[in-house]
């Protein structure tokens, strides 16, 4: 009876596991109505400036691959643990069907070996590859090996914001050397207001646009190390004077909450006109009017301006990864290529000013007279006297944590510039 009943309770076991093993493939891969399940976490949630555009592309892929494609959504609520959550996912190879490739995720993707190479998919669809995405933009995501792990829909022109009315009252115009920057600065401050919106949180965004415009303004070995992707060393002199301006305007020029401060403190510093400037892109356009986020008329009193020496930073982001295993990699294509369609980037536009990578897609007129400072940033290009690209892109993820970890230092003068690039470069070599 005793040897019965073990059979039984043994049988029982391998009846649930395999009821689970049975369970678990159909949640992963299928929905009820056999459409092909496919994970999509992502961090365009509250006051994300992508939130609106998200929720469009949402509504609309719902819509169109009803029965056919089911989107498993799981909202993160920052930058910060999106990246987070996902390296974990890297380290296990459980990286969802599509992932953003920004902050290193790209390159844990492709080392994990879950990163697809999209060079196929696209071969197979000239009209997205050559006038959907363009051949700049697939340049710079093409490895040196002629393989293609990452589309991105949009492309980054950066200079600053700045109030005004701040400028009117101290008497000052955007300035055209960084010696008239910092003499800028002074005067902003003698008028009552903090100059700069920086931040040290998350990944340093606004401290090290401007950081990395002040290195590729010092001639050519500035801007080629601002284009070139990891580089070897930053220990460069063009670095480490860069960074002794920046301890500059994190000790003299800044809010009391920059160190430390994520993105969104920057933000708010800028939009609810504490600090005078804020470097960033087009897609913040669409905040300067967002009465959830600053005051009515706010959008009146912002202008844009190219760093001085009319330089930009410019850049094509990672983009999206595609994850999926064999038997969801079609469909995790079409989330792809619906995430970066001609309908995303005219989203993306109109909602929060991000200027699209496709070639034929000219920016609308609604547009030019809703938001004249996207225009401002598309024909800026034509005058760039210097540009380089971002941190987060030329730069290993650990390097970019370490710059947030070290200015706190930096700023209070226990580290010099010359120390910090060191700093620097052990972080990128810890990457190896």
């Amino acid at each position: 009876m005793k040897r019965i009943l073990v059979m039984v309770s043994i049988l029982l076991i391998l009846g649930v596991a395999a009821g689970f093993v049975s369970c678990s493939k159909k949640q992963v891969g299928q929905a009820s109505d056999g459409s092909v399940v496919l994970n999509y976490p992502h961090y365009a949630v509250g006051t994300h400036l992508g939130r609106t555009t998200f929720e469009a592309f949402y509504k609309r892929f719902t819509e169109k691959y009803n029965g056919k494609i089911t989107l498993k959504i799981e909202e993160l609520p920052s930058d910060t643990v999106y990246n987070d959550k996902m390296k974990v996912l890297a380290a296990s190879k459980e990286l969802p069907d599509v992932v953003d490739g920004k902050n290193g995720l790209k390159a844990l993707a492709i080392q994990n070996g879950q990163a697809v190479n999209l060079k196929p998919f696209l071969d197979q669809d000239p009209d997205f590859r050559d006038k959907v995405i363009g051949p700049a933009a697939l340049a710079a995501n093409t490895e040196p090996d002629g393989k293609i792990y990452s589309v991105v829909s949009g492309s980054q022109i950066i200079g600053y914001y700045y109030n005004k009315e701040m400028f009117q009252k101290a008497g000052i115009q955007p300035a055209r050397t960084w010696d008239e920057w910092f003499s800028n600065c002074d005067k902003l401050k003698a008028s009552g207001v903090a100059p700069l919106a920086l931040m040290t949180g998350e990944n340093s965004w606004t401290t090290n646009l401007i950081l990395s415009a002040m290195v590729s303004s010092r001639g050519s070995a500035g801007q080629a190390f601002m284009n070139t992707k990891y580089p070897k060393t930053y220990q460069t002199p063009e670095v480490i004077a860069a960074l002794g301006d920046i301890q500059r305007c994190l000790q003299k020029y800044t809010t009391p909450d920059a160190l430390g401060a994520l993105y969104a403190n920057a933000a708010n510093n800028f939009l609810m006109e504490q600090a005078a400037i804020i470097a960033n892109g087009p897609w913040m356009i669409g905040d300067f009017s967002n009465l959830e986020k600053t005051a009515p008329g706010f959008d009146k009193r912002v202008g844009w301006s190219m760093f001085p020496g009319d330089g930009l930073v410019t850049s094509y982001p990672e983009g999206q990864v595609l994850c999926s295993p064999p038997d969801r990699v079609e469909a995790g294509w079409i989330l792809l290529k619906e995430l970066c369609s001609r309908e995303y980037q005219l989203d993306a536009l109109r909602l929060q000013g991000g200027l699209p990578t496709a070639v034929d897609l000219e920016i609308p007129e609604d547009v030019r007279q809703s938001m004249p400072l996207v225009v401002e940033h598309a024909n800026s290009v034509s005058q760039m006297k210097y540009h380089g690209d971002t941190f987060d892109v030329v730069s290993y993820a650990s390097v970019v944590d370490a710059f947030g970890r070290y200015y706190p230092e930096l700023a209070a003068g226990t580290l010099t510039p010359a120390a910090m690039a060191v700093r620097l470069d052990q972080a990128a070599a810890a990457a190896n």
